[in-house]
């Protein structure tokens, strides 16, 4: 039994395909020959003279070699406001794409707002280039990406949001991050985390309290507001001073500061429903504090399909989706993993209700068994799943221009050696939690935040610059080296003045999820139980300060 082997997927039918049926479950089951980012990645393109152009030739040339034979997709979207376009010969990457976003007659529908004419970014996946690599490429000065030879939709839709975050954080202040957000009680919680510590169990885990409203599972926009004297909630897209001097997107909010006596200085900003007007400073009542607006990005979201062992009734959906690279499974994984499939088991059995229920309940209890532990075996299998048809349509955000409050941001980790269960936040180890983005692997992930746009080994060698001269003792933290260093790489400047405006703007906690570790906690779920209510008491009081250990946190939440 040790020895074999807990899931695999079914072997390509040709060495040369990058996608292929997987074995049935759900609407579909495609398998990628790369399950994870390609090999070969180059985020700077502009830096060599020449590839961008070298890449585009390999492209076109393919596609007029391939007109005609093979079916070519073309498919604008509307990813917060800026049209993107996607030019495929994947079925699979145009059918996950067309899913995912909001199309330009939805996004007209559900916003009042017209598209842009034309898109600001353009985004090639090629398959069957033999004289290419497997590889992707991305272009920051033309806003192109390039993906040769893979079919994994993960890379290509994290690429995509990196590359439409730059945009919006340059020309709009508009804040992207690799997070999740629930409403309760009108209230807005953003969570950062790296992968495993409960980014997604937080999430749909709130969903239990009444009166939550579920937002976003990956990916948010939060726009950055001020008030204006007469009671208008206003983000500021550029600035321009008596003293001639300007600023734009995410520079305005520390222009802001500095010229705050400029009363005439001429603001162009937006409102909450993107409706554009001119102002002078002086109508900003800069007393008030700034409040943050989250938004969603997708429309059908791309979720891991192991979402079903923490909320099991999400499995009758996700078993009506498309998927991705959903394995099959050993008799050895079923036993290892009996006592959790039981759990996900009792949860479907116990819901007596519908016919996709019975359609599902109604196989044989190995079958069902079965089909259960394939959702959870591969951590990167993933499904289509519309959160309209798993909740009530009216507990899910679906209009990509409606706006959630934000009042607290709690950066998750899972750290057993560590006692602490919640902290607020100073500004220090906030920006200093966020800049080591450590995971917990120990890797290094900047703001927990692998789909960035941005030259990775220019923000390694600089980060690796600042850990050398830390020293906590002299008072020399990495956040106060940050902030002092005299250059940095534009993408870290960019990423963290937009964090520090956060910061003044929401509640920070730190939230431990390692409530297993109680010897009073019985099992995985009270763990996850107990700490939803930490996070309901949390939102709803949102206190200014404060500290819960391992030893005294149940008293916050009897």
């Amino acid at each position: 039994m040790p020895d074999e082997t807990l899931f695999s997927f079914p072997p390509s039918p040709s060495p040369d395909l990058s996608e292929w049926p997987g074995s049935p479950i759900g609407f579909s089951n495609t398998i990628t020959r790369t399950k994870g980012r390609t090999a070969v990645h180059n985020k700077t393109v502009d830096a060599t003279p020449g590839l961008l152009e070298k890449l585009l030739k390999s492209v076109h040339d393919h596609l007029n070699q391939i007109v005609g034979m093979e079916a070519i997709y073309e498919h604008d979207v509307i990813i917060h406001g800026i049209r993107v376009r996607a030019i495929t010969n994947s079925q699979h990457l145009y059918d996950f794409w067309a899913d995912n976003w909001y199309g330009l007659e939805e996004w007209s529908r559900l916003t009042g707002q017209p598209p842009s004419p034309e898109p600001r970014i353009k985004v090639y996946a090629i398959l069957g280039v033999t004289h290419e690599q497997e590889a992707a490429y991305y272009s920051r000065e033309s806003n192109t990406i390039v993906f040769f030879n893979t079919s994994y939709y993960g890379q290509l839709k994290s690429w995509v949001l990196g590359a439409v975050g730059r945009i919006l954080a340059a020309e709009f202040g508009i804040h992207s991050i690799h997070g999740a957000c629930v409403e309760a009680n009108g209230k807005g919680v953003l969570y950062i985390a790296p992968t495993g510590t409960g980014k997604s169990t937080s999430s749909y885990g709130l969903m239990s309290y009444p009166k939550t409203r579920f937002h976003s599972d990956d990916w948010v926009y939060v726009r950055y507001t001020y008030t204006t004297h007469d009671g208008r909630r206003v983000f500021v897209l550029n600035s321009k001073g008596s003293d001639g001097s300007r600023a734009r997107g995410y520079k305005v909010y520390r222009w802001i500061e500095d010229h705050a006596k400029d009363t005439g200085a001429r603001l162009r900003t937006m409102t909450l429903n993107n409706q554009e007007m001119d102002i002078t400073l002086g109508e900003l009542d800069l007393t008030q504090r700034m409040e943050a607006y989250a938004y969603i990005s997708e429309k059908i979201f791309y979720l891991r399909t192991n979402l079903a062992e923490n909320y099991p009734l999400a499995a009758f959906e996700i078993l009506a989706s498309k998927a991705e690279n959903i394995p099959d499974v050993s008799a050895g994984f079923i036993l290892k993993n009996k006592a959790t499939l039981q759990n996900i088991y009792h949860d479907l059995k116990g819901n007596q209700t519908g016919d996709r229920f019975h359609a599902l309940t109604g196989k044989s209890d190995s079958q069902l068994e079965s089909i259960c532990a394939r959702l959870i075996a591969f951590d990167n299998a993933r499904s289509m799943l519309d959160m309209s048809k798993v909740l009530p349509s009216d507990r899910v955000y679906t209009n990509p221009m409606e706006p959630v409050k934000l009042v607290a941001v709690m950066l998750l980790k899972r750290n057993v050696d560590d006692p602490n269960i919640l902290s607020h936040l100073p500004i220090d180890f906030f920006m200093q939690s966020l800049l080591i983005g450590e995971t917990p692997d120990k890797k290094r992930e900047i703001a927990y935040n692998a789909y960035r746009a941005v030259d990775d080994e220019a923000e390694r060698k600089f980060m690796k610059g600042l850990d050398k001269n830390e020293n906590p003792a002299s008072g020399s933290t990495l956040y106060k080296l940050f902030t002092e260093a005299e250059s940095m790489p534009a993408s870290l400047q960019e990423e963290f003045e937009l964090f520090r405006v956060m910061y003044y703007a929401l509640r920070t906690y730190d939230l431990n999820t390692t409530l297993q570790r109680d010897p009073t906690v019985h099992d995985k779920r009270e763990a996850v139980g107990r700490s939803m209510a930490i996070i309901a008491r949390t939102l709803a009081e949102e206190p200014p300060d404060i500290h819960l250990s391992i030893n005294n946190y149940r008293k916050y939440i009897e």
